[in-house]
């Protein structure tokens, strides 16, 4: 059977996406939600200018986003119900142009000069790296936390249910945000007691999340980097969705000093996307490569930054999403 033939004007249409993106920013599905309105009410209300904003929603109506009942006057749709603040899919966050991930993916232009090998796209794009972007800029930094955040939500809940996180005494999530992984595991082990390490605007999170959720009695808030030297009091390191930000020599450093603190009897435990679904994880592979300069990896490539930092791949639990946890025990 032949193959469908491929469509590369559509692969290589960039109209489409930056014309969501716009109103995604602009935040035009929320000021349409409730009945239609005259588009020099909605470029006020927008902090936009009228002709190209009614240009670029007469585009997207063509294209099956809003609707114009009359002239000059757009309303909302299913389509465009995707893009309101509230929708339960949170895509507005994740296109919005004015946060961290929305800009980032702006550096999809300098493409072809990291891949000539000239510099690092996001670099060439802004001027600095997307770590120094979000030290920078409190808008920033507080988007990317919220939208890990919403990520972490998501996938917290399947981890705590796929593994058996009672044989650990004391669980430590390294880089672990506010907490959201630590409260998912405790919530559901009565008997464990946590640990979270990280940054101090992040720890400053977590002290107040997990007190929020009863669960500050049970959990060491610390702040630190992992790529310094981590508390030796947990009997399991998590490192989840952060290896997937550095590069091979950064992610074999950060492993190091997890199997450092977890010593001879102790257990590194690495959450992140695995290629089963090569469509997502070649796409997030390349988004790491132009945001951060980091990748995804299979297994084969885990093991062998693994080993390289003193450990091996004892066991892999594949969950939901395509994610999975790879426990490392120290290479003795």
């Amino acid at each position: 059977m032949a193959p469908e033939p491929v469509d590369i004007w559509a692969m290589a249409d960039l109209v489409k996406p930056f014309a969501v993106r716009t109103v995604a920013t602009l935040r035009v599905a929320d000021i349409v939600r409730d009945r239609p309105v005259a588009l020099e009410e909605i470029a006020k209300r927008s902090e936009a200018q009228a002709d190209p904003l009614g240009r670029l929603l007469r585009y997207l109506v063509q294209h099956g986003m809003f609707t114009e009942p009359e002239p000059d006057v757009f309303g909302p749709n299913a389509a465009s119900r995707e893009l309101e603040s509230d929708s339960p899919s949170g895509t507005r966050e994740w296109l919005d142009l004015d946060g961290a991930v929305g800009r980032a993916d702006l550096a999809f232009v300098e493409l072809i000069e990291q891949v000539r090998g000239h510099h690092p796209a996001y670099r060439a794009a802004f001027g600095r790296s997307f770590w120094e972007d979000l030290a920078h800029s409190a808008q920033l930094s507080d988007s990317f936390d919220d939208l890990m955040e919403t990520k972490s939500s998501t996938l917290a809940p399947v981890v705590a249910d796929e593994l058996d996180w009672d044989r650990f005494g004391r669980v430590a999530d390294i880089g672990g945000g506010k907490g959201v992984l630590i409260d998912a595991i405790l919530q559901r082990y009565p008997d464990v007691r946590g640990m979270v390490v990280d940054l101090a605007g992040p720890a400053l999170n977590a002290d107040e999340y997990l007190r929020s959720r009863g669960l500050r009695d049970r959990v060491e808030v610390v702040t630190g980097s992992f790529f310094d030297p981590l508390p030796d009091s947990a009997d399991a390191y998590v490192l989840s969705d952060v290896l997937g930000d550095w590069d091979d020599e950064d992610a074999i450093r950060i492993l190091a000093r997890c199997a450092e603190a977890a010593g001879a009897d102790g257990s590194v435990l690495i959450i992140e996307l695995l290629p089963g679904a090569p469509e997502a994880f070649t796409e997030m592979d390349l988004r790491m490569m132009i945001y951060v300069g980091g990748r995804m990896r299979d297994l084969d490539r885990t093991d062998r930054i693994a080993s390289a930092a003193g450990l091996f791949v004892a066991a892999v639990t594949r969950v939901s999403g395509g994610y999975g946890i790879i426990e490392c025990l120290p290479d003795r």
